[in-house]
């Protein structure tokens, strides 16, 4: 262990200490910079219920081939993002393939037969005008070109199916998502009543959350809806009520409530949990708020603004924790933090201060505006 004299950790206190006024010196003498406050203000916000919530998929689909069939081509992984009507494999189809091409011969086949039953008839009916056919004659060719074109009929019937059978050894994603998971290889045995590849929408999820039965008759399809996800703690969202489902759980007295939200660049992700915050019909609170633009979200999940207060006549910015609910606007309702009606808070410029950073105010217009010392 090193062991330092008292001499020597006088020494280092001192210089220390001086080095930290030096640094309070050369800040007092750092020329201005400019920043906006406003006020915290008490008004009256819809009443809300808070609720957790969990995404899941609007859309989810589990695909299977229509055929039993060996895989030989895949296209796909796990985590993968794929179009509409974008093939995700292909099964070994060369039997279907032939069955095709018979199919097809056999068309020809039936084409040229009913080709020639329409010569023979017309010949013949040509001759019946000239009474060098006799009746039964031109009726049996007649029925001929009947049954000549009954049987290609069906013989094209065969050939679509053939065709269609082809199609069906290869699998295309019925809508635009993400491949969530692949249960097959090339190689592999693929059957109709297996899932070979499970396939997700991301462009609009649902939140399922439960709502308790004294709120049940006081929220509707079409309330808005304000969430906060733990994996994007600095983002706030706004959803609609999509349904209140009239099926409550015997043990909770609980109800699910589904909220539908636009996801158009794929930030959120199904199994995601969420809190929700839901407006309620037929109530008014009486609430605090802060500008919306005053709220720092910080790496950790945690908020804060910053205070300008009076102490001696000089002002000083301090950090205060806050936790926000409900939008209004470009206001939020402040849930937790020591601010009261009236503290004024740093509205522009809050992203340079320092605990107990003095601030000199300017003019005010409107909003309170100060210049920062730096």
């Amino acid at each position: 262990m090193i062991t330092i004299p008292h001499s020597r950790l006088a020494y280092l206190s001192t210089a220390a200490l001086l080095c930290c006024i030096l640094q309070q010196t050369a800040a007092s003498d750092s020329p201005p910079s400019p920043v906006i406050l406003a006020a915290v203000v008490s008004e009256s916000l819809h009443e809300q219920v808070v609720l957790s919530g969990t995404t899941e998929p609007i859309r989810y689909a589990e695909l299977s081939p229509r055929v039993d069939g060996w895989v030989t081509e895949l296209f796909v992984d796990e985590g993968a993002l794929v179009e509409q009507g974008e093939p995700v494999l292909r099964m070994d189809a060369r039997l279907a393939e032939l069955e095709t091409e018979a199919a097809m011969a056999r068309v020809q086949e039936r084409e040229a037969q009913h080709r020639d039953a329409i010569r023979i008839r017309d010949e013949l009916l040509s001759l019946k005008q000239g009474r060098h056919a006799s009746k039964t004659e031109t009726q049996t060719a007649i029925a001929n070109v009947e049954i000549a074109a009954a049987a290609l009929s069906g013989e094209r019937a065969s050939l679509e199916r053939a065709r269609e059978l082809v199609k069906r050894h290869a699998l295309a994603a019925p809508f635009t998502g993400m491949v969530v998971s692949k249960n097959v290889e090339v190689g592999e045995w693929a059957k109709r009543d297996q899932a070979a590849i499970e396939l997700v929408a991301l462009d609009r999820l649902r939140i399922r959350a439960t709502l308790p039965q004294r709120d049940y008759p006081r929220v509707a399809a079409g309330a808005s809806a304000s969430l906060r996800f733990d994996a994007l703690p600095e983002r706030d969202f706004v959803g609609e009520v999509s349904a209140r489902v009239a099926s409550g759980d015997q043990r909770t007295r609980g109800f699910p409530l589904l909220i539908d939200l636009p996801n158009p660049d794929g930030a959120l992700a199904p199994g995601m949990s969420a809190r929700v915050r839901v407006d309620l019909s037929g109530g008014h609170a009486q609430a605090l708020t802060i500008p919306r633009d005053a709220v720092i979200a910080k790496s950790d999940g945690s908020r804060e603004v910053w205070q300008v207060r009076l102490t001696d006549g000089i002002h000083q910015a301090y950090p205060v924790a806050v936790e926000t609910g409900r939008a209004n606007g470009d206001r939020l309702e402040l849930l937790r933090g020591d601010l009261r009606a009236g503290d004024r808070l740093v509205l522009l410029g809050n992203e340079r201060l320092r605990p107990g950073q003095r601030v000199a105010p300017a003019e005010a217009i409107g909003d309170i505006r100060v210049t920062i010392e730096n």
